[in-house]
């Protein structure tokens, strides 16, 4: 079995305040991204003597950090390792480059379980996935990699931010509904590959197909 490293695209700018926590001594504290080399790792300025000294702990250099952090109104989190730290001339933490990143966002909007096949575009090819929740404002999907003719071209196309379409087969509708969206968290592996999508604001007949599905699949939960 082949084994294929995604590029996971991280969605951060240079200057973001990042809240880092060292589970083993149960400390916390500020930071900031100062630099990264995609894939490879991320450069944090650390703004406390006392996490400087945290760090430095042998626990702490085989075990794992978690980083939070704002951008563009959601809370991201990826759980990383340390690399390297310096004190001089600043106090720096080299850490390792993400490779899953997840969404922290309260939803107005409760999502629902469900098993929809649907369909998109990557890379310029077709491919097949199922909705495994779904509300009036996004969807989760999983796509199995072995369903798809070229899993790297997979990986390399998918990434967050990313505009997609899908065509969604619902129950009782002959026409796929069809709407736009993008990609806002990913979890990739060997066997499939997990994204949630924020969808655009629906317009319409697919705005009124949407909210009568999930009407009807949030009054069957009740039952």
């Amino acid at each position: 079995m082949n084994t294929f490293e995604p590029h996971l695209h991280l969605p951060i700018t240079l200057g973001t305040e990042l809240l880092v926590e060292i589970a083993e001594l149960k400390l916390r504290t500020k930071s900031v991204l100062i630099g990264m080399d995609s894939s490879n790792y991320l450069i944090m300025k650390l703004s406390s003597q006392d996490f400087e000294a945290g760090l430095a702990d042998e626990k702490v250099m085989a075990g794992e950090l978690v980083v939070r952090y704002l951008f563009r109104g959601s809370v991201y989190g990826f759980k990383t390792r340390l690399l390297k730290l310096l004190t001089d001339p600043a106090r720096l933490a080299f850490v390792s480059y993400p490779s899953k990143i997840e969404e922290f966002n309260v939803r107005n909007n409760p999502r629902y379980e469900c098993i929809l096949p649907a369909e998109t575009i990557f890379g310029g090819d077709q491919v097949e996935l199922v909705i495994v929740d779904i509300s009036i404002k996004g969807c989760r999907c999983v796509i199995k990699t072995s369903s798809v003719a070229s899993r790297e071209k997979l990986y390399s196309s998918i990434d967050i931010d990313r505009a997609i379409p899908l065509r969604i087969n619902l129950p009782g509708k002959e026409e796929k509904l069809g709407i736009t969206g993008k990609i806002r968290n990913i979890n990739k592996d060997n066997d499939r590959v997990i994204f949630g999508v924020l969808f655009d604001e629906p317009e319409g007949e697919a705005e009124e197909s949407l909210k009568n599905f999930v009407s009807l699949i949030s009054d069957i939960e009740k039952i």
